[in-house]
């Protein structure tokens, strides 16, 4: 198996491409195999070890924040939660420069309520982050697993609260709970905020990929 074809069929990639924007040019686009595709993102990188160091750090940070108090962490229940998951979602992205189109009812099954934690403030949901972990493989060889942060997100009214440093800390836990090697995060280039958030969370840039 090839590094290019281990690439396409990351859980991560497959579950981003279903909710690109498509017009006509990019199906045929895709039909012809092109070699590199429309939206080129940021990898980003993280080893294990610096995940636990980095989720202790913003909990003594945010420890006696009395608003983020009230901010409660929790998985998607896919159920109840479909509706204003696609409200958070759909406002998350409206205003952000990523290629996503708006998610529907339909599109909610997609996502693992086991590895995606909403956070909901007054018992509405305001933000999002959604993890995969997938294997590392090098030369047909199964090494480990690496944790993918495939999306993040929180409502435009919440923002600057910093509830994205919560949802960034619960995915350190998770990810730290569940033995990775590394933590990766692929950040649509034209998302300077974005990608100045994940760098400052303690992420380097390792290199670019297109999708």
């Amino acid at each position: 198996m090839s590094s290019k074809s281990n690439e396409s069929e990351r859980e991560s990639i497959k579950l981003r491409r279903l909710f690109f924007r498509r017009t006509k040019d990019d199906e045929k686009k895709a039909e012809d195999d092109t070699p590199k595709g429309k939206y080129k993102f940021n990898v980003m990188k993280m080893s294990w070890d610096q995940a636990e160091d980095v989720k202790k750090q913003v909990l003594n940070e945010i420890r006696d924040d009395e608003f983020l108090s009230r901010v409660e962490i929790r998985k998607l229940r896919l159920n109840e939660d479909a509706e204003q998951f696609i409200r958070a979602y759909n406002r998350a992205f409206i205003t952000a420069p990523d290629p996503y189109r708006s998610l529907s009812l339909e599109d909610v099954k997609h996502f693992n309520p086991e590895s995606t934690f909403v956070a909901v403030l007054y018992g509405r949901i305001v933000g999002f982050i959604i993890l995969v972990i997938e294997p590392v493989i090098k030369h047909d060889i199964i090494l480990g697993s690496q944790g993918v942060i495939a999306g993040l997100g929180v409502d435009p009214r919440f923002r600057r609260k910093r509830i994205a440093f919560l949802l960034a800390a619960k995915a350190a836990q998770f990810f730290t709970e569940n033995d990775v090697l590394e933590l990766i995060c692929e950040v649509y280039h034209e998302n300077k905020v974005s990608f100045n958030f994940i760098r400052n969370f303690g992420f380097s840039m390792s290199g670019t990929i297109y999708f």
